[in-house]
Parts: structure tokens; sequence; C-alpha cells
């Protein structure tokens, strides 16, 4: 299952990203690691970017990087 996956007020853990570069490297950088709990917040009027919350902050993220982000259910 993908992190775009998840409906509002859904949480989950991080299983895996799947992104190379320095697009991983960021988020890494804003706690995106394998096993943390995240939960879907928001979603934006075309569902591009959606709003995550990860260790009490707050972070959109666009589809196509959603889509690299592998997470599970608790």
């Amino acid at each position: 299952m993908n992190l775009c996956d998840l409906k509002i007020n859904e949480s989950a853990i991080i299983k895996n990203i799947n992104l190379k570069g320095i697009k991983k490297r960021r988020l890494y950088d804003m706690g995106f690691i394998n096993g943390e709990k995240i939960e879907k917040v928001f979603d934006s009027i075309f569902k591009d970017p959606s709003c995550y919350k990860i260790k009490n902050t707050f972070i959109a993220v666009r589809h196509e990087d959603a889509l690299n982000i592998e997470v599970s259910y608790e």
C-alpha cells in the first residue's frame, strides 16, 4: 500500500521509500524514516499535494512522491 492510499485521519507506519537522490534525502530529513507513524490530515482541492502529520509536524507531499512511499496499517 502507498502513502497516497490513506484516507483522511487514517494513520500507518512507513515501510519503505522508493525514491533516490535529493528527494529521498529531503524526506529523511523531515522524519520520513522506516517504522515512523504517519497520518493523512488533509487533501488539497485536486488531491495534490496532500498534507501528512509526522513527528508533530505537518508536511505537504506531492502525489507522485506519495506513490513511492510504502506504508502499512499499524
